[in-house]
């Protein structure tokens, strides 16, 4: 005979509660315990009293709660399902459950596993894997919000640098920053002192004279507001240590997750421009298996990358405003997308060839960056596939226009 266990997750507390075959609902008695040794021993010794012996332990990937939990069970010789929370609420809906509790959840999971049976598996496998590439990925998002704070700062104290350079937070621009963070700091540098300000991390090239020039009659002409100047090269100094401290712990991370990347797949991966240890045991970690999606945009839509249209009445008269990015998908897998398109755009032809045609019909800088994003999982798909390295010119796969 089946017996499941179903096992609501909390931060400090579970509850668990046992279907057996046959019967539709779970019994009414649940089990409360706390998430440490000795409620995990209370569990088990619970299990063991049901009579028969448990099939399937099924829980909800609720956030990082469950890992520990799953691991003990595993290691203990319990087949584990984790089901998405989607699915057990689904479930319950169907049934037209309309408690709300932990008991009554954890009486909605093992009534999933009997009816259901969701498949068991190794909960941990692929888990340090994951962990390691959402934290990179967040300090990526991070450092991506200090460089929203430079630019800000750059627009009240140096408006005319973005004259100079696209990106006021590209390498070159920050190396001006960091000693000459105003537009009067610039002034008052000589073009020599300037010229030969280095870039990090770029081989040590120098700024030069002609871009040093050009910095100086920007500055000169600039309409930033004096008063404003200290505050703003106080903030900008410590905005610009907080961006070189996260490029460091950025460049830990990759490190790390350098070590923990193996196989066929991460090589292929390895071989798309804008595809660093980061972002390719992101994709790794997030999509799973490539072949579950039976085509690119079942991928795209995953990521939530794919288009949506937002027109009611007057809102829908300009079409090319009435579609925006979904943003419903998974924010990780989206995040390692847009770090390939904003890195592809420098290093990748294919990347850079199709922002180019996008900028070209007119479309906005972000609205191009969003297109760039769904090409560059595209690319991902074509490679992962095909089980061939990156090609630019013989790509397989689909091709996004």
């Amino acid at each position: 005979m089946s017996v499941s266990v179903g096992v609501d997750i909390g931060a400090y507390k579970h509850a668990a509660a046992v279907c057996r075959e046959g019967a539709r609902e779970a019994e009414r008695g649940a089990l409360k315990i706390s998430a440490n040794r000795r409620g995990f021993e209370d569990l088990e010794a619970w299990m063991v009293r049901q009579g028969e012996p448990v099939t399937s332990v099924v829980m909800e990937s609720s956030g990082h709660y469950w890992w520990n939990l799953a691991s003990h069970l595993r290691r203990h010789g319990y087949e584990v399902a984790v089901v998405n929370p989607l699915e057990a609420r689904y479930f319950a809906k169907s049934r037209l459950q309309r408690s709300k509790s932990d008991p009554a959840d954890a009486r909605t999971l093992a009534a999933l596993g009997i009816r259901d049976q969701p498949r068991t598996s190794n909960p941990m496998a692929g888990a340090e894997l994951k962990e390691a590439a959402r934290f990179a990925m967040r300090l990526v998002r991070e450092q991506g919000q200090c460089c929203q704070r430079i630019q800000r700062l750059v627009d009240v104290g140096f408006p005319e640098l973005r004259e100079a350079w696209e990106d006021p937070t590209c390498v070159s621009a920050l190396a001006v920053l960091r000693k000459a963070p105003t537009a009067r700091a610039v002034a008052r540098m000589r073009v020599e002192t300037l010229a030969k300000l280095k870039r990090p991390g770029d081989g040590g090239r120098a700024i030069g004279p002609m871009k040093a020039t050009q910095l100086k009659q920007l500055a000169a002409e600039s309409v930033a507001a004096p008063e404003m100047e200290a505050q703003v090269a106080f903030e900008m100094g410590l905005l610009i240590s907080q961006y070189d401290h996260l490029e460091a712990q950025i460049h830990q991370a990759e490190t790390r997750l350098q070590s923990l990347l193996d196989g066929d797949v991460a090589r292929l991966l390895l071989t798309i421009p804008g595809v660093g240890p980061a972002t390719a045991a992101t994709l790794m970690a997030e999509i799973g298996d490539i072949f579950r999606f039976e085509d690119v945009d079942q991928l795209l839509a995953y990521a939530g990358v794919h288009p949506k249209e937002q027109s009611s009445g007057q809102k829908g008269v300009n079409p090319e405003t009435s579609w925006t990015m979904a943003k419903t998908g998974n924010a990780y897998l989206r995040a390692a997308a847009y770090r390939m398109a904003v890195v592809g755009i420098q290093h990748n032809p294919v990347i850079r060839d199709h922002y180019a045609r996008k900028r070209a019909a007119g479309k906005s800088k972000m609205n191009a960056v969003g297109h760039c994003m769904s090409k560059s999982l595209s690319l991902v798909w074509g490679v992962w596939r095909s089980g061939k390295d990156f090609d630019p010119v013989n790509r397989p796969g689909p091709q996004i226009s």
